[in-house]
């Protein structure tokens, strides 16, 4: 049998006990495959786009999930912290108790660690930043777009965070991350 598709399907005599609506229907579509592909045009949907709107890449629903019960855990927190050491401490635990064993916060010593004239120390994750002040408050931001807060908290006193100074005595600054004012 010579050709190839249906050409050679239509060219070719029915099959013994085939049936002659099956014929016919081979038949039929012969003429239409015989063109090839450049004869086939695009099917498209009633009132469809050409080109449809790609969705937003996001976080996974399980990471949302996680983060929403990390936020919920660190609202948790108290007494508030008094120092860097026990703000990340506190982070720490709230991880654990959220059901985050394999997520941690690098120590200050980590040679990633931004510390800043003020006191402050900024601690990169992997789509997150925390900065410490010095008083216990410490500020999680989300590197996600928008880059928005994530969730902040007061340290010992009510001492509100405030975003440290970028000033040149930082002891190295970071690739892609920065505290939001």
């Amino acid at each position: 049998m010579r050709g190839s598709g249906s050409q050679g399907l239509a060219a070719a005599p029915p099959a013994e006990g085939a049936s002659a609506p099956a014929a016919r229907r081979l038949a039929r579509a012969a003429p239409a495959c015989s063109h090839g592909l450049a004869a086939l045009t695009p099917a498209h949907a009633p009132n469809a786009q050409p080109f449809a709107v790609r969705p937003k890449i996001g976080r996974k629903p399980e990471t949302k999930r996680r983060l929403h019960r990390l936020r919920r855990e660190l609202g948790r927190i108290s007494p508030a912290p008094s120092d860097p050491a026990h703000a990340r401490a506190s982070i720490v635990d709230a991880m654990a108790r959220a059901g985050l064993p394999g997520w941690t916060v690098p120590a200050f010593a980590d040679e990633s660690t931004v510390r800043f004239a003020d006191g402050s120390a900024q601690v990169t994750l992997i789509t997150h930043v925390i900065v410490f002040n010095p008083g216990g408050a410490f500020r999680i931001v989300d590197l996600c777009p928008p880059a928005s807060v994530y969730f902040e908290i007061a340290g010992r006193d009510g001492l509100a965070f405030a975003a440290p100074s970028d000033d040149r005595n930082a002891r190295r600054t970071p690739r892609r991350s920065r505290f939001i004012r």
